[in-house]
C-alpha cells in the first residue's frame, strides 16, 4: 500500500471515529432497537408502550436537560413532578373541577423551579447542594399527604381526570395520547428557544464558559433563574401526566425519578459539564432507556440488572465523551 492510500485510510478511519463519537446516541438507539426487535418477544407489540411511557417521564429529562446546558444540575425533578401530582389531587377534591387541578399542579411546577432558581442563581448555593436539599423538602410535603402510599380524587373525579390527558388518545391509538402530543410540543417549543433565541444561546455560553459570558454583557444568574424555572415548570407538566395515568398522586412516582432524566439526558448527548445538546438528544435518551427497561422486562430479567446495564451504558457514556473532550482540547 502506498503513501496516498495509506493516509486516505488513516482520513477514512479517523472520519469514521468521530461519526461514531459524534453520534453515538443515535448508534446505540440502532443497536438496541434492532436487538429488541428481533431478539426480543414481543416486543414489536410494545412500541406504543414505549412511546407512552417515554411522554409520561421525558419532561423531566427535557427540563433537566435545559438546566445541564448551562452547566448546573438540579436532584429534585422527581418529587418536584410527584409534589405536583399531589397538589393536582388537592385541588380537585377542594374544587371539583379537574382542569383547575391540572392547572395549579403545572403552577406548582413553576413555584418548585422558581425556588431553586432563586437558590442556585440568587444566593449562589452550590447547584448539587441546593438541589439535594430541596429533594428533601418535596419528598417531605409528598410523604406527608400520601404516608408513602397514594391519594385521589373523590367519586366521580377519579375517572374524569384519568381520561383527562392519558386517556385521551388520537385514533384510539396510546402512542397517540395527549401526552405524546403534549410533550412533542414542548419539545419543538424548547428546541426553538434553543437554536433560533438568544436566550437559548444563553444558555450555551453560559454552560460552555461562564466567565466568558459575562465579558460578553449575559446575565449569567437570570439566565440560570430562567433554565430552573423553565425545568419546574417541566416538571409540573410531568406530575400533571403522571397523576392522569393513574388517576392518584402517588408517593413513588418521584423516587429515583432523577436518575433516569440524568441518563437520559447524558446517554442522549448533553454533556455532563455543560454548553452542549439538543432536546432531540434528550428523547433519544428517553427512548433508549425504556427500551432498555423494557426488553428487559420482557424477557424477564430480574430488576437489579436492569439498573446494572442502565448503570454500565451510562458510565460508558461519560468516558466516550470524557475522552472527546480531551482530544478537542
Amino acid at each position: 500500500m502506498g503513501l496516498k492510500e495509506k493516509l486516505i485510510d488513516a482520513r477514512v478511519k479517523q472520519n469514521l471515529k468521530r461519526l461514531l463519537f459524534s453520534y453515538n446516541s443515535i448508534v446505540i438507539l440502532l443497536v438496541l432497537f434492532f436487538f429488541a426487535t428481533f431478539f426480543v418477544n414481543r416486543f414489536t407489540r410494545n412500541y406504543e408502550t414505549v412511546i407512552f411511557e417515554v411522554s409520561l417521564y421525558g419532561f423531566l429529562a427535557i427540563g433537566l436537560g435545559l438546566v445541564m446546558i448551562t452547566g448546573n444540575i438540579d436532584l429534585s425533578v422527581g418529587f418536584q413532578a410527584a409534589s405536583s401530582a399531589v397538589i393536582v389531587v388537592l385541588v380537585i377534591n377542594a374544587t371539583g373541577s379537574v382542569p383547575v387541578g391540572l392547572l395549579a399542579g403545572v403552577a406548582t411546577g413553576a413555584v418548585t423551579g422558581a425556588i431553586n432558581g432563586a437558590i442556585v442563581a440568587g444566593i449562589g448555593i452550590s447547584p448539587l447542594i441546593a438541589t439535594i436539599s430541596m429533594n428533601f423538602v418535596y419528598k417531605g410535603f409528598v410523604y406527608y399527604f400520601t404516608r408513602e402510599g397514594s391519594i385521589y380524587p373523590e367519586g366521580p373525579l377519579r375517572d374524569e381526570l384519568r381520561s383527562a390527558l392519558a386517556g385521551m388518545r388520537f385514533f384510539d391509538m396510546r402512542a397517540l395520547s395527549l401526552t405524546v402530543v403534549i410533550l412533542f410540543a414542548a419539545l419543538l417549543i424548547f428546541a426553538f428557544v434553543l437554536k433560533k433565541t438568544n436566550l437559548g444561546n444563553n444558555f450555551y455560553v453560559c454552560g460552555d464558559n461562564p466567565e466568558a459570558a459575562k465579558l460578553a454583557g449575559i446575565n449569567v444568574r437570570k439566565t440560570t433563574f430562567i433554565s430552573y424555572l423553565l425545568c419546574g415548570i417541566c416538571c409540573g407538566l410531568a406530575g400533571a401526566c403522571l397523576v392522569s395515568n393513574q388517576a392518584a398522586a402517588a408517593y413513588m412516582v418521584g423516587e429515583g425519578r432523577e436518575i433516569f432524566a440524568i441518563s437520559a439526558c447524558v446517554i442522549g448527548g448533553i454533556r455532563m459539564a455543560g454548553g452542549k445538546g439538543t432536546m432531540l438528544n434528550v428523547i433519544i435518551g428517553c427512548i433508549i432507556m425504556r427500551i432498555i427497561s423494557t426488553s428487559m422486562n420482557l424477557m424477564l430479567v430480574p430488576a437489579a440488572w436492569t439498573d446494572f446495564v442502565s448503570g454500565a451504558l451510562l458510565v460508558a457514556v461519560l468516558v466516550i465523551d470524557k475522552v472527546t473532550t480531551v482530544k478537542k482540547v
